[in-house]
């Protein structure tokens, strides 16, 4: 299969449903995949087998291989990068996945970036130092030049006279003496190399690429064509290029032709401006023109970089962000466009996030990927809870392919907690997720299932306008990073349009200039590479090339509706060509007749433009509907599928949703799935209410669901549970036995108790250190019960006594004033009045920090993310029945106590471990945490209504 056909395999969908609440057929891209760093590259057979074995059986679908420093005291272990034994090691692997059902990516170098021993000073990252000296008449210059390759040397005088003198520079000096007048001299050095491959592997130490130079880009690839001449293994899947971080990286050796051939002009008549002298209008034109030539030198070496992975038969993953680029084009170079998460979470990052899931929707990609989860906390403190709601984030962004950050490669005779990397999360088996991780993973890939499959289906496109961006002041080199994204990002209009769509339930896809370019009028609706929108949102723009204003009036021209948030874009970007092109841009712009008030509409052939400083206004003038449901907190990722839509739908908000909601879209009946469980499905409750669509739902904080709409067909099924409180919640009470089943360093004493707590809380100091599962058992008679109100009651009036109750959760909360007037189902026990339940909804109180649960000896599931709530009835019986938990911790409180007792387990090369500040970890002065069953077990009657 050619790299071109196996990017079509996977963008390949139609969306067919053969099961209306069937999940579907499983592919090993739908589940979630992780980087795994091989750690000096010392592998073996045996311990690569065993790992990609426990990938496999934790419900992972593949790993990306990432070569990087090694592990003192295991030197003889080293393989060194691309070496025959390195090959050789790489082909197993890569014949072991197949074999075991997983994909393989491999990072294209070692550590990060791109670069290696290889990697000459010819073809290394650069930098340009500039530097300016004044003259008088008959003086030479006796300052030094600046550091690095001299590129351009130019004398201007007061009179405005210009000589160019690179040529009269020899061994460092300059041979001439300024004329009559007044001098300035302008100095550009260019220096390389200028940074080592960060983090390298054995064999991967060396320089770093040149990331805008192709001439150097095929050097290097040419070095791993060498390698893979006579491999005869299975090619990766796709090759990986991780986060853009040349630092200081600013130039190249044919930078100046470059620049004259795409901006019209030769930088070195303008190197006042590019000094940021003179008319700051030119100034900043001309460093505009420098960022957008930048821009454009990546996005072709990323072009090419893809290419080249084609003829191997393979794919690209690429993180465009931190380059100095216009993001969505370098994004969507790839085949695969890659964002991430970097420690912070929340809705002000999702424009970030989303730039890379556009990139991937508009460039016809199926898969937007992103790595997760990176410094999501401190080192073995993330719980599954957590990645779960950060992975929610992640989905309702547009990515819809997954790969954890990370698991070390560690073999299994490593004392534990085996080999580590230097920033969290900890994936792996000694990472303290591995019991309960599964879940997380079916979770991730039943998620992943619906969110590859069909198509986007957002509404608007929102331009990026990155020649806003270039026009700014400050350092030469702009590039935009995830970690500061609010700098640069936050405090343009584009941020505010953005989060407006966000919060108001408009779908959105950010699109750049080329793709507006690309875009087509197709059936009234605006068209790229597949992707149908009904409006373009143009925030409050300062800059925009003629060419994009021609483009969007030809939209409009063709029945579409484009919309100016406060007032058209006012100039065109840059100095080349500058007259005729603003020449061409005002011409445009006063053909456009603009008429009406708050909202001022021009008519335009067959459809509008419209400008107000409310978005909102203008997108209900272009006939948009939104999703409602955001005014609930709710927030939704859209697709299309052959008969409708799926929507996954997760509350943000810290209230429960439960109600009716309208739909944004058509829907003759609907179906509900929840990803935490396989069989959970069911059709929804749904009604037309003055020609819209409403669904049922109820969704707690922190919850999320799949919903699958049928625009015409009715389908007939088992109807979705709607539960409502049918009686006071009551409490498990009596003597709870727990017992240490697996962890260490040891395994403690059982205790039984009937108050539930942290274990670390009992006076057995091994508990204070151990890291692992305690299994929690009870019985309880089912009709004899303690009502909870009754227990609070007597708590009560026991002064000064500190309730352990657990708050009510969100779900009783909403239901507390439902009636309980039937008789109880599982009946002989209770009396005449009491409370019917349907159905039995276990509240364990606070887990920490996730529990398998059985029921009588029958697994019922796990508790493992919010919410924290589970329906067991079908498990119960009448009388006696016995209440098992499972409950594993995470394991900071062990590494802690590792670190108090002075014991070596921080061997590593390079950074070695580091905490979230980057400094030295030391685990000592961590708190204990809390783990355990910590509040009172409750039961909740509820019974299941029709809607």
């Amino acid at each position: 299969m050619t790299g071109a056909a196996a990017s079509e395999s996977i963008a390949q969908d139609n969306g067919e449903l053969s099961d209306p609440l069937g999940w579907g057929p499983i592919t090993r891209e739908q589940r979630p995949w992780t980087r795994w760093w091989w750690l000096g590259n010392a592998v073996d057979r045996t311990n690569l087998t065993s790992m990609l074995t426990q990938f496999r059986d934790a419900g992972f679908g593949g790993v990306e291989i990432c070569p990087i420093y090694g592990v003192r005291g295991y030197e003889d272990r080293f393989i060194p990068f691309l070496s025959a034994r390195w090959m050789e090691m790489f082909a197993f692997t890569v014949q072991e996945a197949k074999r075991l059902g997983l994909g393989v990516d491999l990072t294209g170098g070692t550590g990060w970036p791109y670069g290696g021993r290889d990697v000459t000073e010819a073809f290394a990252s650069s930098m340009i130092h500039l530097a300016r000296f004044e003259l008088g008449a008959g003086e030479a210059l006796r300052q030094p030049l600046p550091k690095g390759r001299l590129q351009s040397l130019t004398a201007i005088s007061g009179k405005g006279e210009r000589l160019d003198l690179t040529l009269r520079v020899k061994n460092g000096k300059l041979d001439w003496a300024a004329p009559e007048g007044s001098w300035r001299l302008y100095a550009l050095a260019a220096e390389s190399p200028i940074q080592k491959v960060k983090r390298a592997a054995p064999g991967g130490e060396g320089n770093v690429l040149n990331p805008y130079s192709i001439p150097a880009l095929n050097e290097y690839l040419a070095g791993f064509d060498k390698a893979f001449a006579e491999f005869r293994g299975v090619n990766p899947r796709a090759w990986f290029h991780d986060s853009f971080e040349y630092y200081a990286a600013d130039w190249s050796p044919d930078f100046f032709a470059q620049f004259r051939k795409l901006r019209g002009y030769d930088l070195r008549t303008q190197m006042p401006a590019l000094f940021g002298e003179g008319d700051p209008d030119t100034a900043a034109r001309v460093r505009q023109d420098y960022r957008e030539t930048i821009s454009d030198l990546h996005v072709a070496w990323i072009e090419r970089w893809t290419a080249w992975a084609h003829r191997r038969a393979c794919l690209t993953r690429d993180q465009a962000h931190g380059a100095p680029a216009n993001l969505v084009d370098a994004y969507a170079a790839a085949d695969i466009p890659e964002t991430e998460i970097f420690g912070r979470l929340g809705e002000a990052n999702m424009l970030m996030n989303k730039l890379s899931s556009s990139a991937a929707h508009l460039g016809g990609h199926k898969l937007s990927s992103a790595e997760s989860f990176t410094w999501l906390t401190e080192h073995f403190q993330a719980s599954l809870a957590q990645v779960q709601s950060a992975a929610d984030q992640l989905f309702l962004s547009g990515v819809n392919h997954m790969l954890c950050h990370g698991i070390p490669y560690s073999p299994a005779e490593a004392p534990w907690p085996g080999w580590q990397f230097y920033a969290a999360v900890n994936f792996g088996p000694s990472g303290g997720l591995w019991r309960d991780l599964p879940c997380l993973n079916a979770y991730v890939t039943r998620c992943q299932s619906i969110l590859q499959s069909g198509a986007p289906a957002s509404d608007v496109l929102l331009y990026f306008p990155a020649h806003d961006f270039w026009h700014q002041p400050g350092e030469l080199l702009m590039p935009f990073t995830v970690e500061e994204a609010n700098r640069w990002l936050g405090s343009h209009p584009v941020h505010q349009d953005a989060s407006y769509l966000w919060e108001h339930g408009y779908g959105y896809d950010v699109a750049s200039d080329r793709f507006l370019r690309q875009a087509q009028v197709k059936s009234r609706d605006i068209v790229v590479n597949g992707n149908v929108y009904r409006a373009i949102l143009v925030p409050k723009t300062q800059f925009m090339p003629e060419y994009t204003l021609k483009a969007l009036i030809a939209l409009a021209r063709d029945g579409e509706s484009v919309l100016f948030e406060n007032q058209l874009p006012e100039d065109v970007p840059g100095l080349g060509d500058l007259e005729e092109r603003r020449a061409a841009f005002h011409k445009e712009v006063n053909g456009l007749g603009f008429k009406g008030g708050l909202v001022r509409c021009a008519k335009v052939g067959k459809g509008a433009l419209w400008v107000s400083d409310d978005p909102g206004a203008m997108l209900e003038a272009a006939g948009v509907t939104r999703e409602p449901a955001a005014d609930l907190g709710l927030r939704f990722v859209r697709r299309r599928h052959a008969e409708g839509y799926h929507y996954f739908i997760a509350n943000r908000g810290d209230r429960p949703v439960d109600g009716w909601i309208r739909l944004g879209t058509r829907a003759a009946s609907a179906v509900l799935l929840d990803p935490r469980y396989l069989d959970r499905v069911g059709l929804a409750s749904t009604r037309a209410t003055n020609g819209a669509s409403e669904l049922y739902l109820q969704l707690n904080p922190g919850d999320s669901i799949i919903l699958r709409t049928f625009t015409n067909k009715i389908v007939h099924a088992q109807r979705w549970p709607y539960y409502e409180h049918s009686g006071e919640p009551t409490i498990i009470s009596g003597k709870w036995k727990v017992e240490f089943i697996e962890g260490g360093p040891v395994l403690p004493a059982g205790f039984e108790t009937s108050e539930l707590g942290s274990w670390t809380a009992r006076e057995d100091p091994e508990l204070r250190r151990f890291a692992g599962t305690a299994r929690y058992t009870i019985q309880f008679d089912l009709t004899a019960l303690t009502p909870q109100k009754e227990v609070e009651s007597r708590e009560s009036k026991v002064e000064g006594k500190q309730s352990t109750l657990i708050r009510p959760s969100a779900f009783a909360k909403a239901m507390a004033d439902k009636p309980a007037t039937l008789s109880h189902r599982m009946g002989e026990g209770r009396g005449e009045g009491q409370s019917l339940a349907d159905d039995w909804l276990l509240d364990p109180g606070e887990v920490c920090d996730s529990a398998r649960v059985k029921v009588n000896g029958i697994e019922a599931g796990t508790f493992w993310c919010k919410p924290f709530e589970m329906a067991i009835g079908k498990y119960l019986k009448p009388g006696s029945n016995t209440l098992e938990f499972e409950v594993s911790n995470l394991a900071a409180n062990r590494v802690r106590d590792l670190d108090i007792r002075h014991v070596r387990w921080k061997y590593f090369y390079d950074i070695n471990m580091v905490g979230r500040d980057y400094k030295p970890l030391d685990a000592s002065k961590w708190p204990v945490r809390d783990s355990g069953l910590l509040g009172r077990v409750v039961l909740k009657p509820v019974r299941i209504v029709s809607k």
